[in-house]
C-alpha cells in the first residue's frame, strides 16, 4: 500500500496532483482544500495517500494531512458516500467546519456540499456525529489522542483492517498510548488484548 508521497510537485489541478518520487510520477486525486494548500510546481511536497482498488480501476488519493485522510476514511464508511463525494465534501468546507457540521448535526451546512442532499446529510450526521463527539475540533476524529498522530492512525488502521471493530480497538489503543511501543510490537500487544 502507498501511504505517503514525498517528492517534486510536477503539476497541480483542482482535482489532481502529479508528484515525482524517485523518477516515478504519481497522479493522486485531491480535494479542493488540498489543492489550495499545495505549493507551486517545482517545489517539494508531501501527500498522505489512500490507495483505492476496485474491480476495474486502481486510484491514488492524496491528502494534505493525516487528519484529512482520516476524515475521508470515516466519510466513505457511510452508505451512499463514495470517494468522489467524500473528496467533494472535504473541498467544499474547511476541515474544522465539516467536522463541526457533522458533530452538531447541522444538516443545512452539509447540504451545501455538491452532491449531498438532505437524506445523505442526515445519514452523515446520524452515523458519524457520535464518533466525532467528546473532543473539540479535530481531536474528536476517530476517538481520543492527538489529531494526525501517525502511530495511532496506523495502529487503528491495522487493527480495523484485521476485522476488529473500532469500539473494541479504541480502549486497547488507549492502554498502549502511554508507552507507545514500536508499531509492530503495539500490534502484537493489541492482538493479545483483543483475543482475551
Amino acid at each position: 500500500m502507498i501511504g505517503r508521497l514525498r517528492g517534486e510537485l510536477i503539476q497541480k489541478l483542482p482535482n489532481l496532483a502529479l508528484v515525482e518520487c524517485g523518477g516515478v510520477g504519481y497522479a493522486a486525486a485531491i480535494s479542493l482544500s488540498t489543492y489550495g494548500l499545495l505549493p507551486e510546481p517545482g517545489a517539494q511536497v508531501i501527500l498522505h495517500t489512500e490507495l483505492l482498488v476496485r474491480e476495474n480501476e486502481i486510484a491514488l488519493l492524496g491528502f494534505s494531512s493525516p487528519s484529512e485522510r482520516e476524515l475521508y476514511r470515516m466519510l466513505v464508511k457511510v452508505d451512499g458516500v463514495g470517494p468522489k463525494l467524500a473528496l467533494a465534501a472535504l473541498g467544499a468546507l474547511p476541515l474544522e467546519d465539516l467536522v463541526q457540521a457533522i458533530r452538531s448535526r447541522d444538516v443545512k451546512a452539509l447540504t451545501r456540499v455538491p452532491g449531498v442532499g438532505k437524506k445523505t446529510a442526515e445519514k452523515l450526521c446520524f452515523e458519524l456525529s457520535e464518533k466525532m463527539g467528546g473532543s473539540s475540533g479535530l481531536a474528536g476524529l476517530g476517538g481520543p489522542g492527538a489529531p494526525g498522530d501517525p502511530w495511532e492512525s496506523d495502529l487503528r488502521s491495522a487493527l480495523t483492517n484485521l476485522g476488529f471493530r473500532e469500539e473494541a480497538v479504541l480502549p486497547v489503543m488507549a492502554g498502549l498510548r502511554a508507552e507507545k511501543p514500536p508499531l509492530a510490537e503495539a500490534i502484537r500487544q493489541a492482538l493479545k488484548a483483543l483475543q482475551r
